[in-house]
């Protein structure tokens, strides 16, 4: 997905502002009050990621004890570099089989987990609501009894804005990169071909990462939630203007 810019990526997304200490932060905030925290538990939580890109998010909540899959090889050597002491494994949030589970320390004797998040609209490269459904019912399987589920969407139907250009500036003194699009929609889809011109001593690249997201709506990925056996909640907000959606084995905290 990202083998184009695995490098170039966190750069690109300080330079748009996103802040992983304040939304882990909140996340810490949404275990806690779930009761999913070492002082609550009496032990460190067990958190396995899925689609946990370079470990931004897991880097910054060392309490727990974390694990991170991502279907990105290149991804999770960034990742590996970044948070040395998490197990990092390439994996498939559409198969993601208790039975591998035992061999992830962090998991309890099922494989499954206390907290299992998909963060920054990673679901949303799920191709349509068959593989949504499929995807969000493996990580329900991944959620121990009293744990929670926290899957942050794409933007919506209404709001998503297509043919509008964008760019992106890092103006480093060792590299000098813009990335731009032009998001195009097809039905249902957001198409992205990200274009990348980097400037380093080695001279000047071009390279080009195509994106295909899934645009699902609020009641959609709800309903996801509620086939895979999970109590739902939606909050509007989120981590970063996205909203979140929240799944318990039992009653939904808000």
């Amino acid at each position: 997905m990202f083998h184009e810019s695995q490098h170039w990526y966190d750069l690109v997304y300080d330079a748009q502002g996103k802040d992983y200490v304040d939304e882990s932060r909140q996340l810490q905030r949404i275990f806690a009050g779930h009761g999913l925290s070492p002082e609550t538990m009496g032990r460190r939580p067990r958190w396995l990621d899925v689609a946990c890109g370079t470990g931004r998010h897991l880097a910054h909540l060392p309490e727990f004890d974390r694990v991170g899959i991502d279907l990105d090889p290149a991804m999770l050597e960034v990742a590996a570099a970044r948070c040395p002491c998490v197990p990092f494994e390439v994996g498939d949030m559409r198969s993601l089989k208790r039975t591998r589970g035992a061999t992830i320390p962090a998991s309890d004797a099922d494989g499954r987990f206390d907290v299992v998040t998909c963060l920054f609209s990673a679901i949303a490269y799920m191709r349509d609501l068959e593989e949504l459904e499929l995807a969000i019912g493996e990580m329900a399987d991944r959620v121990a009894d009293g744990g929670l589920l926290v899957v942050e969407p794409f933007l919506t139907p209404e709001v998503v804005v297509a043919g509008r250009p964008a760019m992106n500036v890092i103006d480093s003194e060792d590299l000098k990169l813009v990335r731009m699009d032009v998001p195009r929609i097809d039905g249902r889809r957001l198409q992205l071909e990200f274009h990348y011109l980097s400037a380093t001593v080695d001279g000047v690249e071009h390279r080009v990462e195509p994106h295909l997201i899934s645009i699902f709506s609020v009641e959609e990925i709800g309903e996801a939630f509620r086939r895979a056996g999970l109590a739902w909640h939606h909050d509007s907000a989120g981590l970063s203007a996205r909203g979140l959606h929240l799944g318990t084995t039992g009653p939904v905290v808000p």
